[in-house]
């Protein structure tokens, strides 16, 4: 027995095509069966047609009794005749037809005869009553023959439907009995598909399972399966060996996702640091220390409290560049960066925003009172001289200072603010700071003074 399906899909497919080409032959016996009825039928209607004129003239002969009508019947004879002797294909169904109609020639041409012989000598009244005697014959078989021949035709076509009905029935028996055979045979064969087909399933699928379970020791075995299931479950094994020489194991696999995943948050902490520092000082650079300072202006407004902005610039940085040269006034800055860095709060945030320019924004402050200590304190540390490369180079600085949002509730004012507060300090020797608030503070504190 063949064990492919493949195999099975081919004979199925044969099985059907040699079903539909015997179903089709038969349904085109019926079909010519019938042409043959048909045609069967159509020459007893002519038969039919030819009887009926023939006892139509006999019937008009019997009431005239004259030459003309004697013609008549003779010429519808020998019409009938005709047509009887062109049925080649229907000869056995007429032998008595033409029988009765060869009998019928001969009365008529007895009758014939009889007119003939009206002229010969014999008493005419012996003449006359011997010819009545024998047209009366003549005329009583006319009848007779012509009823013979109605009946005899009516079991012709009694015969045909009969022999007909029975080829029929014979055929669609066979067909019957084809369709039953091939019928059979078909569902057989999907039969056995279908089993091969179901067991190839579920190995398959006991297989999947395993696997989807962690199993990769137990190899599918290969019972009685179709020659594609033996393929596809060999390939399958093949794939489960070759798992369990490759695959890792799920700790495995978990430490070294936990590894991968501790791995790329450094490195993306570390792009994320460079790309907000400053790569001399390591402070915030000009968009992070902004983008801090947003933050830390929601801040004070939801606590309500306010900070200071420092703004910080190096007196006199250009000339020690140019005269001591980059690498020196590069120590300088990290020097300056760095003290700065060391005496502030960790929560103050500190950004470089220009070559030599310093923000400081000093956060979580209740009032400005306690600002200029620490300012002073700063200015103390920031102007002690720096030892750089065996040499004491002494950095003076300006710092101006402006509150938020006591002087404005604009980040970008306040910056403008302390930036000008800044330049006022500039105008003074020496490290300093200025606050046009508190110059504000001192001119409203004078405007009073003159009031009074």
């Amino acid at each position: 027995m063949m064990k492919s399906i493949l195999s099975k899909l081919n004979l199925l497919v044969i099985i059907s095509v040699l079903l539909v080409g015997i179903v089709s032959m038969s349904l085109w016996s019926i079909r010519e069966d019938q042409q043959i009825h048909d045609q069967q039928l159509a020459t007893i209607l002519q038969i039919q047609q030819g009887i009926d004129t023939l006892r139509s003239q006999l019937w008009i002969f019997l009431q005239y009794k004259d030459k003309a009508s004697l013609e008549e019947v003779y010429m519808a004879q020998q019409s009938l005749t005709e047509q009887l002797g062109e049925q080649t294909n229907f000869k056995h169904y007429i032998e008595n037809l033409e029988k009765m109609n060869y009998s019928l020639a001969v009365l008529l041409r007895q009758e014939r005869a009889l007119d003939d012989s009206k002229l010969q000598s014999f008493p005419h009244s012996v003449v006359t009553a011997d010819m009545s005697e024998s047209r009366s014959l003549l005329h009583s078989r006319y009848n007779m023959i012509a009823q013979s021949m109605g009946e005899e035709l009516f079991h012709l076509q009694q015969e045909v439907h009969v022999g007909n009905r029975a080829q029929q029935e014979k055929a669609l028996a066979m067909t019957a009995l084809v369709l039953l055979f091939f019928t059979l045979l078909v569902s057989f064969t999907a039969i056995l598909i279908f089993k091969q087909f179901k067991a190839g399933q579920d190995v398959i699928k006991e297989g999947i399972h395993n696997l989807y379970n962690g199993d990769l020791d137990t190899l599918i075995s290969i019972p009685k399966l179709a020659e594609e299931y033996v393929v596809l479950v060999t390939f399958f094994n093949k794939m489960k060996v070759s798992l369990q020489n490759h695959i890792v194991t799920k700790d495995e696999l978990e430490r070294e996702v936990k590894l991968k995943t501790s791995t790329l948050m450094h490195q993306t902490d570390q792009l994320r640091y460079l790309s907000e520092r400053d790569s001399l000082t390591g402070v915030l650079n000009r968009r992070a220390f902004y983008h801090q300072l947003d933050v830390e202006a929601q801040k004070a407004l939801s606590s309500g409290t306010l900070f200071a902005l420092l703004f910080i610039d190096l007196d006199k940085f250009k000339a020690i560049n140019d005269n001591k040269g980059h690498n020196v006034g590069d120590e300088v800055l990290a020097t300056f960066s760095s003290r700065l860095k060391d005496n502030m709060r960790p929560t103050d945030v500190i950004g470089r925003v220009g070559g030599d320019e310093f923000v400081v924004c000093i956060n979580g402050l209740s009032d400005e009172a306690n600002i200029e200590s620490k300012l002073d304190y700063i200015l103390d540390v920031l102007d002690k001289p720096m030892e750089i490369k065996d040499e004491s180079i002494q950095v003076s600085c300006s710092i101006g200072v402006s509150y938020y949002p006591t002087q404005s509730d604009n980040v970008k004012e306040v910056l403008e603010l302390a930036d000008q507060a800044m330049y006022e300090a500039k105008k003074k020797s020496g490290s300093r700071y200025f606050s046009l608030f508190k110059k504000m503070q001192s001119q409203v504190t004078e405007a009073k003074s003159d009031c009074q």
